[in-house]
């Protein structure tokens, strides 16, 4: 689609402008807390690999191990309800999902990225809209490039686009036209059955895209897309 892959270019994308973003947030605190969620072991290693992660030049093709177990853990962890203010357990919570789900889920490591990348929509639309913003222009550049198992997947490639498209038009100045154009690109896509949310993400990733579709697309003119998810 030709508007979808200008778009991508306006959208600046970037590789490491998500990752740059959250590193600032990501303090010593929560990465020792994230490096003990193998029970406990090898945390010094978690702790080193998350901290070379957060300087590399390029995000990895497959994140090594350690920290990649802390990492995985990290993004299935329950976040703490409450105010998503600076330093609140919500917001550690936040923050420590969105550096893992970010390398996750264009990583080798992950064969089912589509529920990785739910979690890292929401934890970026809760951070607010400096996150939101990053998080537009690191999708552009993963829709663009598809890194990964996204990679020539048909069934799963709508779900970068529509956490693209959920990010974007979440973001305080995007264009109603450009927004359109995501809206159009991600129907265009829908595979057809028997392929689901559930089948493509599992049942907890299709829990969670419809909790973020519901939200974020209220409106009669996207009520197919609801239907997709119910």
């Amino acid at each position: 689609m030709a508007d979808l892959a200008q778009l991508l270019e306006d959208l600046r994308p970037s590789e490491l402008a998500l990752r740059d973003w959250v590193r600032t947030r990501l303090n010593a605190s929560i990465v020792r807390e994230m490096a003990t969620y193998d029970y406990g072991m090898r945390v010094d290693e978690h702790r080193c690999g998350i901290e070379d992660l957060m300087v590399a030049r390029r995000l990895p093709e497959q994140v090594p191990w350690p920290p990649a177990e802390v990492l995985e853990l990290t993004t299935y962890t329950r976040i703490p309800d409450g105010e998503v203010t600076p330093g609140s357990a919500s917001w550690r919570g936040h923050v420590a999902r969105l550096f893992a789900a970010l390398l996750l889920v264009r990583s080798m490591n992950n064969a089912d990225p589509a529920p990785t990348l739910a979690g890292l929509v929401a934890s970026a639309l809760a951070l607010g809209p400096e996150a939101t913003a990053a998080a537009v222009r690191y999708l552009a550049w993963c829709r663009k490039h598809e890194p990964g198992f996204w990679h020539g997947d048909e069934e799963a490639r709508p779900f970068l686009t529509l956490g693209l498209w959920l990010l974007y038009g979440a973001s305080p100045d995007h264009d109603p036209a450009a927004e359109s154009t995501l809206r159009r690109a991600f129907t265009s896509e829908l595979p057809p059955p028997p392929a689901t949310p559930k089948s493509i993400a599992g049942a907890e990733g299709r829990r969670a895209w419809r909790s973020l579709v519901n939200e974020h697309l209220p409106t009669d003119e996207d009520r197919d897309v609801r239907a997709w998810f119910a």
